[in-house]
């Protein structure tokens, strides 16, 4: 099923079109991520920000962006440099997103690319330091109700939109494996947590995590 125009039937008599635009076009990936030996080395956040900016990268990708190389790739729809990327992000531990994620009440809020916020090892969890979080963009999203966890199923029955902001795309053309195989992880009431792709088996969910790793990406000349 190409994902450049995807025909959704709405109605026996009606079709919709669903054109997307690929974050490919406005990034470039990290090819390799750091590695100590055979292993990935694992950052905290703050520390693995300033590393790949060290590195000549401004941020880490955020959700859509990497899954977008993700989806891609199990399409077989990357180039051999862009596939030799995705198979990277597929092996060992999971890799740093640049959002956050603030539950309060009934709502979600997604913070793009945030910085300042410090791994406290007393506190075991990250704290904003200068007491207000410095981010690209807050979006906030409605969600009726807040198992653990959601299906990219179940979510696109609460909030297809972020399917899309997470995943990279609407349900019905996300790939097989991650309609089968995602989980988003919701962090408990007014915890914020710095949100991560994946991990060992478990390559296509959307969590946390305090030691991750790095991957930077800069904006297409």
């Amino acid at each position: 099923m190409s994902i450049d125009f995807y025909l959704g039937l709405n109605k026996p008599d009606e079709k919709k079109e669903i054109t997307l635009k690929s974050a490919l076009s406005d990034v470039v990936f990290e090819p390799r991520t750091v590695y100590e030996g055979q292993h990935k080395k694992l950052y905290t956040f703050n520390d693995s920000l300033q590393a790949l900016r060290e590195r000549g990268y401004e941020r880490h990708p955020r959700p859509a962006e990497a899954f977008d190389l993700i989806c891609r790739g199990l399409e077989g729809r990357l180039s051999p440099e862009q596939q030799a990327i995705a198979d990277d992000m597929m092996n060992s531990y999971g890799e740093w997103l640049s959002m956050a994620m603030l539950r309060k009440g009934n709502l979600l809020h997604c913070y793009l690319d945030p910085e300042n916020l410090l791994w406290d090892k007393k506190e075991w969890r990250y704290v904003v330091q200068g007491g207000k979080i410095k981010h690209a963009r807050e979006e906030v999203y409605s969600i009726s109700s807040f198992p653990d966890c959601f299906t990219p199923k179940t979510m696109n029955e609460i909030n297809p939109t972020l399917v899309e902001k997470l995943w990279s795309r609407p349900y019905a053309i996300l790939p097989e494996k991650i309609r089968q195989n995602a989980l988003m992880w919701i962090p408990p009431e007014s915890v914020l947590w710095l949100m991560s792709r994946g991990g060992y088996y478990k390559w296509y969910d959307v969590g946390t995590g305090y030691c991750k790793v790095s991957r930077g990406v800069m904006p297409q000349a």
